[in-house]
Parts: structure tokens; C-alpha cells; sequence
């Protein structure tokens, strides 16, 4: 077991899925953020890792959640997904109800005609439960690799919506998605050029981890403002959570959290106290934010910390149990006590989610 573990392995029963999604505030959660790393804190066989992925949604299934979100990035050195989804399509065949997100897939970096095609082909795979969360990006050297100007990654994005649109209207050729129109789209991001964004094509919002209760529900009313009385409304948000009753453990998963975002925001190396893409300061300033953001603790107190972010407006929270650093038992482990524990002590959604 992971050392954020606490000591021991509960036995995973084997359940319909009925059992558990009649839950009603497990139509509120996902989880997530698979991205078929392997790195220094856990290092991995890839072929193994997209093979367990198809195991792993059919346990999140199983346990009743509505979503499992996947990640990508490319040009770094531990393998980040960058073709969530052909990894998505693998396990399309082994659930049923569950969605499949994305937090957040680079729309900026794909050629958009073969993006749109490739999410109609898994739109159809999948019996209609495919969403895309679509970001900007944000590492120079991904977009330098590609040839793009990261300075235009505004335009190419909405470009990309463009697009997509006008692929599944049939511009191109092709057939419309099983989901009708459009398939539902979430942009990511809380800067006010995104927040309009997602208002202007009616499209969903997904914030990052980091935002309080209180900045939560500024974005989501200045969203709300936005739309003007047109379709749209979700509001998704990325959590880092870990149930433990045991304070040691609390304490022991928020260094390995630190660490890992560490890593993640800079790099596994220093150059003159200058730590991978940003300045060892800004690091710190925002591992601040990630660590504030996280949820930890007993499943009473994780239950009050996402009410508070349900009561801010966020209509689906992507619970982030799926780490390098926390090996395969103990994130099926989280996985049942988010289901068994957290959930029920959870307001059930007042709509769909």
C-alpha cells in the first residue's frame, strides 16, 4: 500500500451499478484524472496502465459514479496521455451508463477537423456519453514542439468551436452525434476571457482545484451573467480529495500532494533556484492554492466541503483520487469510501446533473 494509505485494504464488493446510482448525489460526482503517466514518484508499464484504465471506469461505474475524467499533455518526459480519446475508446466496451470528461483535453493542439471526427467515432462507440472539456494550454514547450504560437492559442480555440460545430451540422460530410446537435462541451478555466467564452457558445465551465467556496460562486455568477437566457449552465469543478480518519495520514497524503504539484507546475529538476517553467516563488504561491484547495479528511468533513462548493453554484465536482503517488488498492479503496461514505451524506442534485 501507498504510505498515504492508511494500513489496511478494504475487500471491493461486487455490486450492480443500480445498486449505488440510485444514489441520488452520485449523479453529482465523478472521478478522476486517469492520464497514463509514469514518473519518478510512480513509475509504470504503459501498457498496463491503458489496460487497467478499462478496469478502473468499470470499477467507477460499478460504485455508482456519473463520470470519469481523463487528462493529457505531451513533450515532458512522463508520458501524459496526449490521445485521450483513443485511450477513452478502449473502455467504452466494458461499462454502460458511466460519461467519459476530460480535465482538460487541448483543443489549441489538435487539428480540429480530425478532433471533431474522432469524438463523433467515440460519441457512437459509447451510445452517446461522450463530453469534451476543452482548455488552452499552458506549457511553452508543447506549443513550441508543435509549431504554434502559444500567444494564438485564444484564436485556435475558437477556431477549434467553430469547427466542431460544423463538422456534427454536417459540413463536412459527416453524420451528427448521437447526442443531437453538438455534443456537450465544457470549457476550462476561470479567467474572465474563459468564463465568456463558455457563455458565448453556451457551452460548460470547469474550474480548477484551487478556487474557494467564495471565489467559486463569483465565477459562477459572473458565468451566469453571461449567458444571457441561453442554454448552457454546468458548472464542473476539479477536486483533490482523500478520506482518512487518521490525522498522520491526512498529513502524509498533503506532502505527497505538494510534491506531486510540485512537480507537475515545475519540473523534477532546478536550474539557479529556478524550478522548471516558473520562478521557485511562484511555485510556492501556488502550491498554496493547491493545498488549500484539497479536501482532506474524515468523511463528514470532505461531505461539508464539497455541500460548500455545490452550495456555490458547481453542478458536477471530478473527485481526484487517481495519483502517481498513490498506488492502484488504495485509489480503490478512496473510490468506495467516496461512494459508501461521502456520497450519502451529500444533498441530492435539485436537476440533472
Amino acid at each position: 500500500m501507498s504510505q498515504v494509505a492508511e494500513g489496511r485494504e478494504r475487500d471491493l464488493p461486487e455490486r450492480p451499478a443500480s445498486a449505488l446510482s440510485s444514489r441520488a448525489s452520485l449523479t453529482r460526482l465523478g472521478a478522476a484524472l486517469w492520464t497514463m503517466q509514469s514518473t519518478v514518484a510512480g513509475p509504470g508499464n504503459f501498457a498496463r496502465q491503458y489496460h487497467e484504465f478499462a478496469e478502473d471506469a468499470q470499477l467507477v461505474e460499478q460504485y455508482g459514479f456519473a463520470s470519469i475524467w481523463c487528462a493529457e499533455h505531451r513533450i515532458w518526459y512522463d508520458g501524459c496521455c496526449p490521445s485521450l480519446l483513443h485511450v477513452q475508446a478502449s473502455a467504452v466496451a466494458s461499462t454502460t451508463r458511466l460519461r467519459f470528461n476530460h480535465a482538460m483535453l487541448l483543443a489549441p493542439q489538435h487539428d480540429p477537423v480530425a478532433l471533431a471526427r474522432a469524438a463523433l467515432a467515440l460519441d457512437r462507440l459509447s451510445g452517446g456519453r461522450l463530453d469534451l472539456g476543452l482548455a488552452l494550454g499552458h506549457r511553452d514547450a508543447e506549443f513550441d514542439a508543435l509549431g504554434l504560437r502559444r500567444d494564438r492559442r485564444g484564436v485556435l480555440m475558437d477556431r477549434a468551436l467553430d469547427t466542431l460545430a460544423d463538422v456534427w451540422a454536417g459540413a463536412y460530410g459527416d453524420r451528427p452525434p448521437l447526442q443531437g446537435p453538438s455534443l456537450p462541451i465544457w470549457i476550462g478555466g476561470m479567467a474572465p476571457r474563459a468564463i465568456a467564452r463558455a457563455a458565448r457558445y453556451g457551452h460548460g465551465l470547469v474550474l480548477p482545484p484551487t478556487l474557494s467556496p467564495a471565489r467559486t460562486r463569483a465565477t459562477v455568477t459572473a458565468y451566469s451573467e453571461q449567458l444571457n437566457g441561453s442554454l448552457g449552465g454546468e458548472i464542473g469543478m476539479l477536486r483533490d480529495v482523500f478520506v482518512t480518519d487518521d490525522a498522520r495520514a491526512a498529513a502524509a497524503f498533503r506532502q505527497r500532494l505538494r510534491a506531486h504539484y510540485r512537480e507537475e507546475i515545475g519540473s523534477w529538476w532546478e536550474i539557479r533556484g529556478r524550478v522548471g517553467f516558473m520562478s521557485g516563488g511562484e511555485v510556492d504561491r501556488q502550491l498554496a492554492f493547491n493545498d488549500r484547495g484539497a479536501i482532506v479528511g474524515s468523511p463528514e468533513a470532505v461531505a461539508a466541503g464539497l455541500s460548500e462548493l455545490f452550495d456555490a453554484g458547481v453542478t458536477h465536482v471530478a473527485l481526484r483520487v487517481k495519483y502517481d503517488f498513490v498506488e492502484r488498492p488504495a485509489m480503490r479503496e478512496q473510490l468506495a469510501r467516496l461512494a459508501e461514505e461521502v456520497a450519502p451524506l451529500l444533498p441530492a442534485a435539485s436537476g440533472p446533473a
